[in-house]
């Protein structure tokens, strides 16, 4: 755990330069496959930044709900906690992020570019699907070494003793086990399993192709919702993440997206994708945002 560099003067948190470094990874990467794959390389890129506005917007939002009901039910004294230290009580409200609320916040940022420069939704979800769970894991990472998100106590192999943290002071109190590189390690198994199909796919012949558009996203929701509810119960920070009854707020999240997942999976009526454009113009005409201002 290294939640920060001390320089001296300032200190940096090592969570978004983490999260950022995979972002940057991940949108070269996606720069390099656009054109095969049929996408502008400007949309590409802009209907990333769009996503990324949506994505901070989507994870301060739920994590704010995941707060709410204690500030409800506490709301004289969160008042009073307001007046006294506004900072820290803004914090508590809206200091962290949520993994849902950030892919939920990504889509609606994503659909937005494409509904008002009129691109093919499809063609970008296919494309951005497999860095999803890419850069998501570099985000996993970031909590291990901020010390968020941590795992129940655990004695057995690999697990971490946390130092001393004045933001979760009982992670330290005990050994814990390590969800947080545990989901990271399953987040990039599944980056390199869609990559492969998504490689396999696009040097077929259009008419042997076996995906149609949406069916990575399909697999990816599939496997992460599973994985998600499971690893839920290996987590420990309970009063940081909400409850409803004996579920995290996660866990409903992923029974909640089970249904469409499965109509993705479906993709009935729906074209095949990684279609490689006859006409090399995709990669060097102006981008459609440019064209409809």
């Amino acid at each position: 755990m290294l939640p920060a560099i001390d320089l001296g003067f300032a200190d940096i948190y090592l969570y978004g330069p983490i999260f950022m470094l995979g972002t940057v990874i991940a949108v070269f990467i996606i720069r390099k496959l656009a054109v095969p794959c049929g996408v502008d390389i400007h949309d590409s890129l802009y209907a990333v930044i769009y996503g990324l506005i949506g994505l901070l917007i989507g994870a301060k939002a739920l994590y704010f709900i995941t707060k709410l009901p204690y500030i409800i039910s506490h709301f004289g004294k969160y008042l009073d906690y307001l007046e006294a230290d506004p900072m820290a009580a803004l914090n508590y409200a809206f200091g962290g992020l949520v993994f849902y609320g950030g892919l939920i916040g990504f889509a609606l940022g994503v659909l937005r570019y494409c509904r008002h420069f009129k691109i093919p939704l499809f063609g970008i979800v296919d494309l951005y699907t497999p860095f999803l769970p890419f850069v998501h894991g570099f985000g996993r990472i970031g909590c291990f070494m901020a010390g968020c998100c941590y795992g129940i106590e655990y004695h057995g192999v690999l697990a971490v003793h946390f130092p001393f943290n004045e933001i979760e002071p009982e992670l330290s109190a005990v050994p814990r086990f390590p969800v947080q590189l545990l989901e990271a390690a399953l987040n990039f198994t599944c980056f390199a399993v869609l990559m492969i199909l998504m490689r396999r796919d696009m040097k077929r012949k259009e008419s042997e192709r076996r995906f149609k558009q949406g069916q990575l996203l399909g697999i990816y929701l599939t496997y992460y919702l599973v994985a998600r509810f499971l690893l839920e119960l290996l987590r420990g920070d309970d009063t940081d993440r909400g409850m409803i009854g004996f579920l995290s707020t996660s866990q409903i999240i992923s029974l909640l997206l089970i249904v469409p997942a499965v109509l993705l999976l479906r993709a009935k009526g729906r074209e095949k994708i990684f279609f490689v454009p006859q006409n090399e113009e995709v990669a060097g005409r102006e981008p459609l945002c440019a064209e409809n201002k």
